[in-house]
């Protein structure tokens, strides 16, 4: 990607944002110094301005940016910079502000990991116009290709108003199922359980009318793997606001904001991957264990239940986690970045192997 089309990348990303964090700039071009040139041209050219207040500081755009991307992608840009929607008026109060950031953080981390963000390049999904294509058995289907991350400004406004205090930045479809996504950053999100059960029960009644036949789960990105275990062990604070595992979800996979768990995206909308690889791995056991509700995914040569958790399921890794506990035995097989985390979490009894993502990638290219 030249110096150009990186550009308009992060101009489109900020456009989406309504602010973007300043330190995610260069996550978005893939270069801390690329990025910090891209910023001193665009400001010197009147595109975007630094916005740094309460200690927050974060990038805008200016009139004359929103004008380009209005010109060149109405389509994709009017529900962002029209009317008054929060991505087209600069927010004062530091709470608005950061669930901005939130949702940027999630819409430039999705859209580098090849995930189609904007309205050209996805499904209408929301449309009242869509319809999925009908099976051969006459029934409605979800396209096998369909994939694409949805901010809560493309659905929310067609919704109940008790749903607006939902904390979730948007949905992430795949073939396979509907995914809620919520960015928790670097702390415990406040958390209303009527008001997330409410958000997921209204678009349950959406996905199920579009083809979906699956039930929604939800996605928990973070700033770091280190809020994997605080996520786990958390109680929901001294007022029991902040979020803690509840039966709102039945799956919830974490994703740490790093780079390297850009293959924890892959796998999710690329079910046949995750197939492939779980295949493999079960290669290097003794005894696979295909039997639904089970828990270990079979034993090793001396009889270990072996765990596959490189998905970071919250529910799933608390059940193992008591049953290696109770037997006082286990491997966990995980991605080589996510082996400290998780053995911090399952304790000296569990035995955690790290495998080399790079090496993963590669085998599921068909190197």
């Amino acid at each position: 990607m030249d110096q150009e089309s990186k550009a308009v990348r992060l101009v489109m990303l900020i456009g989406v944002s309504g602010e973007m964090p300043a330190d995610w700039a260069a996550y978005a071009v893939g270069s801390c110094s690329y990025g910090a040139a891209l910023i001193t041209r665009l400001k010197r050219e009147g595109y975007i301005s630094l916005r740094w207040k309460d200690g927050l500081k974060g990038y805008v755009l200016k009139a004359k940016a929103k004008r380009k991307l209005l010109e060149l992608w109405p389509d994709d840009f009017a529900s962002f910079l029209c009317g008054s929607v929060e991505t087209n008026h600069i927010k004062s109060e530091p709470d608005k502000r950061l669930r901005l950031y939130r949702m940027s953080m999630v819409w430039i981390y999705l859209s580098v990991a090849g995930v189609p963000v904007y309205k050209s390049s996805k499904p209408d999904f929301f449309s009242p116009m869509f319809h999925p294509v009908p099976s051969g058995e006459g029934q409605k289907t979800i396209r096998t290709g369909m994939g694409g991350y949805y901010g809560t400004l493309e659905f929310k406004s067609g919704m109940a108003k008790e749903i607006g205090g939902s904390r979730a930045c948007g949905v992430l479809l795949t073939s396979m199922k509907p995914y809620i996504v919520y960015n928790s950053m670097d702390s415990l999100m406040k958390w209303a359980k009527k008001t997330e059960r409410t958000m997921r029960s209204r678009l349950e009644a959406v996905f199920r009318n579009k083809g979906y036949r699956s039930p929604a789960d939800a996605v928990m990105f973070g700033n770091r793997l280190d809020m994997l275990v605080r996520i786990l062990e958390s109680d929901g604070g001294i007022k029991g606001n902040l979020f803690a595992l509840d039966d709102i979800y039945e799956q919830i996979y974490f994703i740490p904001l790093i780079k390297e768990a850009q293959i924890q995206v892959r796998l999710l909308v690329k079910p046949e991957e995750d197939r492939k690889l779980r295949d493999f791995l079960c290669t290097a056991l003794w005894k696979v264990n295909r039997t639904d509700g089970v828990l270990d995914d079979g034993v090793d040569c001396d009889g270990n239940p072996v765990y596959f958790c490189y998905d970071l399921e919250l529910w799933r890794l608390k059940r193992v986690r008591g049953k290696i506990e109770r037997e006082g035995r286990g491997i966990i097989y995980c991605f080589d970045y996510q082996a400290e985390a998780l053995g911090a979490y399952m304790g000296g009894e569990a035995v955690v192997k790290g495998v080399v993502r790079e090496k993963v990638i590669r085998y599921l290219e068909g190197g």
